[in-house]
């Protein structure tokens, strides 16, 4: 069975939720309605420490990644006044099966900055194709060829697994069979490899309420409903009826 584009968005948002629970009890997703959706590129968001992270997840169609170039436009937008806080997704599997397998979805879905794809749409193309091509890190477009820079979702959020530690210990026989009495190996020569996850020092987006603006490039912080739907574009309010003030924080 297919691995549907919903169901690769509730897996994230559900991996992400949980890797970010020791370190914020409270991240909040929002997602948007399929008209919003459609209008916008925005799939969902996240709010984490006054920050916004933008999501637009894409699945696979005939190994294929298909983006809409009225939707990038919009989400470029967002993107280039607020550098790293909006991310295409993208994941390896295309079935159900192969994403059942995965140990870890952060290691296995891929993220590019929006800004990165750049001027890949073809002046008269509605969309574009991509392929994923892990070897080489990079989402890659054919006729004419081009690559995008891709990075694993936990490279980009960083890497949340637990720590590999040396292991030490002795086997002792029992009647259940072989049981095992390990304890953590404190030689000094032992070495541990391990990427902290950034929250939330490092952590980019868009500032939202009291978050200042004082880190360089990420631009004023946005205090109103109507600041917000002012980034989706100048005729977002119309576009979207009611607006989305549901989805505005005002505050960490």
């Amino acid at each position: 069975m297919r691995f549907s584009e919903k169901s690769f968005e509730v897996r994230f948002c559900a991996t992400f939720s949980a890797a970010l629970m020791p370190f914020n009890r409270n991240p909040q997703w929002f997602g948007m309605t399929q008209a919003q959706e459609r209008m916008t590129g925005i799939d969902t968001m996240l709010s984490i420490g006054g920050k916004l992270l933008i999501f637009q997840f894409k699945a696979k169609q005939d190994d294929k990644f298909k983006l809409e170039k009225f939707q990038w436009r919009n989400l470029a937008r967002i993107g280039k006044k607020y550098p790293k806080s909006t991310y295409y997704v993208f994941p390896e599997a295309g079935d159900l099966a192969a994403a059942a397998s995965a140990r870890c979805l952060l290691n296995t879905s891929w993220c590019c900055d929006v800004n990165d794809i750049g001027k890949g749409f073809r002046s008269t193309a509605a969309s574009m194709s991509l392929t994923l091509v892990k070897a080489k890190s990079a989402l890659t477009r054919s006729k004419p060829d081009q690559d995008f820079t891709a990075q694993k979702a936990c490279e980009v959020f960083g890497c949340f697994c637990p720590a590999f530690f040396p292991l030490e210990g002795e086997v002792v026989e029992g009647d259940g069979g072989n049981l095992f009495y390990l304890q953590v190996g404190t030689s000094s020569d032992s070495k541990v490899d391990r990427t902290f996850p950034p929250y939330p020092k490092s952590l980019a987006g868009i500032p939202i309420g009291t978050i200042s603006g004082e880190e360089g490039g990420q631009g004023e912080p946005i205090t109103s409903v109507e600041q917000f739907e002012q980034m989706l574009g100048d005729s977002a309010r119309q576009n979207l009826g009611s607006g989305l003030s549901g989805l505005f924080l005002p505050s960490r």
